[in-house]
């Protein structure tokens, strides 16, 4: 009887698997990788680290002119003839915007911070892209 004997052993890493599944939809061991970063990699992370200051600031502002939302809805009441209350979904968006990228700032420096090769899903770069504009 011919007895086979595995030729290697991986330990499970479940916490590295969801972290790179969840940054860049790599799930599998062999799509995990230890080299460096690609420069263009490097590039989306300074553009999400921007995106993140300007979406802070941005919500910071929102948040801050809370005692001027009627001077706002009545600038836009002379505006556009009807009124509405604006200033409440800008900040649940801004909020939700900022949520988004604060934690996809967190999985990348999780990245840095364990060695991984950070490769940004092309989904969370066309999100993080358009959720840097404030306008």
């Amino acid at each position: 009887m011919v007895r086979h004997q595995p030729l290697q052993y991986y330990e499970p890493q479940l916490c590295l698997s969801c972290l790179t599944g969840i940054y860049g939809c790599r799930w599998k061991r062999y799509q995990r990788s230890h080299d460096d970063s690609t420069p263009w990699e490097r590039l989306w992370f300074l553009l999400l680290t921007f995106t993140f200051g300007l979406t802070l600031t941005w919500l910071y502002f929102w948040w801050e002119v809370h005692n001027d939302y009627d001077e706002f809805n009545w600038y836009l009441y002379n505006r556009m003839g009807y009124w509405s209350d604006w200033p409440v979904p800008i900040l649940v968006t801004t909020a939700a915007a900022f949520t988004y990228i604060a934690g996809l700032l967190v999985l990348a420096l999780c990245h840095i911070a364990v060695g991984q090769q950070m490769n940004l899903h092309w989904l969370h770069k066309v999100r993080a892209a358009s959720t840097g504009s404030p306008l």
